[in-house]
């Protein structure tokens, strides 16, 4: 349950277990200033108050005039900054504007019970600088004007703001240290990425922690050994299908000069064979070019290839100009052994492309016959014939889904055969 809010990336996770400890610190610290000096502070001026206040209480009880009660008032408005007054003949207010919620009312509440004797009233919202005080002595009232910095301890703002100010300054140089920690991993992520979808990727600097410039080094050497090994395939396969050209070229001439009475006709059709073959093979070896990628149109690509189709019945549909990173060449080859092959075996190919977040998907739907599901995988390896289901015609030598596949693969995506009720669907799905 918890993992659903984990942060899903490295950054935040590592932000995260910065951030709880010293979210923690300074609850703990606030809790024991609040506890045990701030709840304090303010109790003891709240006493002092009542202090005064039962002083001047006292002295208007037993007052002799009211000349004297005056001279009390004077001295008690310039010695505390209170304001004092009188109300004869008069009654506490009956609503009561204690607030349960309010920490100052709660304490005012408290020690006014515990330290003043005769019934009073308060109220701290008389406006946003007073607090009204009101006692009742027989039968008249005394009104307290009080100041609130008389009954509130100014530090806590103080504190509070010295708490957060280093706690901001620690987040912010964690996230740089964080940002320059895992910019080499994000790096060598990214590099990982382009690699697997074939695109070219710059030799990667190792640097930062030593486990990261460890992991950057192996990658590169991984990198390294991929391509070596790709280029002397390639090499190899492209050397060997040459030479096989020139001994076949032979035999073609040969044969065309022994062939005149006809009897050598299926020799002469192994031979055209056999060239095809290696004419396919060489493509096949040349499917993985290193050449640049590149930012083309795909809707474009595809209506030009259909244009070479013009008298077959293709219906391409997609809602905008899609763009893909990738070798133009490679994919024209790709989508045009698609058409191609669905054009020999059905009437109708519909071809719908769109783009979503993350993927370019391409259907490539025709109402042939199909492939049967347990083909589907054999059908993608090099070479291999379906002589049942498609009946494919002498002149096919088995590597133009192998082709498509290899293709794709190197630049990131995937293909899926999908049989319909009427047809096939390829589907090419590439990563944006």
């Amino acid at each position: 349950m918890i993992k659903k809010f984990l942060p899903k990336t490295l950054f935040f996770r590592y932000f995260l277990i910065i951030l709880t400890p010293i979210i923690i610190f300074q609850v703990l610290l606030s809790v024991v200033f609040f506890d045990s000096l701030w709840i304090k502070t303010n109790k003891g001026l709240v006493n002092s108050l009542t202090e005064e206040l039962n002083t001047i209480s006292s002295f208007y009880l037993n007052k002799k005039n009211e000349k004297d009660f005056n001279l009390i008032k004077k001295q008690v408005i310039e010695n505390s900054s209170l304001s004092v007054f009188v109300k004869k003949n008069s009654d506490l207010p009956k609503n009561n504007n204690y607030v349960k919620f309010s920490f100052y009312d709660r304490l005012m509440n408290k020690q006014f019970k515990q330290n003043i004797k005769t019934p009073y009233w308060f109220n701290t919202r008389l406006d946003k600088d007073n607090v009204e005080v009101q006692l009742k002595i027989q039968k008249d009232v005394i009104v307290f004007i009080v100041p609130k910095s008389r009954i509130r301890n100014s530090s806590g703002r103080i504190f509070i703001l010295w708490i957060m100010v280093p706690g901001i300054i620690l987040l912010l140089i964690s996230i740089l240290f964080l940002r320059n920690q895992i910019r080499p991993i994000t790096n060598l992520a990214t590099s990982a990425e382009k690699f697997g979808k074939g695109q070219y990727v710059a030799p990667n600097k190792p640097y930062g922690a030593i486990e990261i410039r460890k992991a950057t080094i192996e990658f590169e050497k991984m990198k390294a050994r991929i391509l070596r090994h790709v280029s002397q395939r390639t090499t190899m396969l492209s050397g060997i299908s040459h030479d096989l050209k020139t001994p076949i070229t032979r035999l073609k001439l040969q044969i065309e000069i022994l062939n005149k009475d006809g009897k050598l006709d299926g020799i002469k059709e192994d031979i055209n064979e056999m060239e095809k073959m290696i004419s396919e093979y060489l493509d096949y070896s040349n499917s993985e070019s290193n050449t640049e990628n590149t930012k083309f149109n795909v809707s474009e690509l595809v209506s030009e290839i259909i244009k070479k189709f013009n008298n077959k019945n293709i219906i391409f549909k997609t809602d905008e100009n899609l763009y893909m990173m990738g070798k133009k060449h490679l994919i024209k080859r790709c989508f045009s052994n698609l058409i191609d092959n669905s054009t020999k075996y059905a009437n109708n190919i519909n071809i719908t492309a769109y783009k979503s977040k993350k993927h370019l998907d391409i259907f490539f739907d025709d109402d042939g016959p199909g492939i049967p599901e347990n083909e589907h995988e054999r059908v993608m390896r090099p070479f291999y014939k379906l002589d049942k289901s498609r009946k494919l015609n002498d002149g096919s030598v088995g590597l133009g889904l192998s082709i498509v596949q290899d293709i794709i693969n190197s630049h990131g995506g995937t293909v899926q055969l999908e049989n319909k009720k009427k047809g096939l669907r390829v589907k090419l799905q590439f990563p944006i």
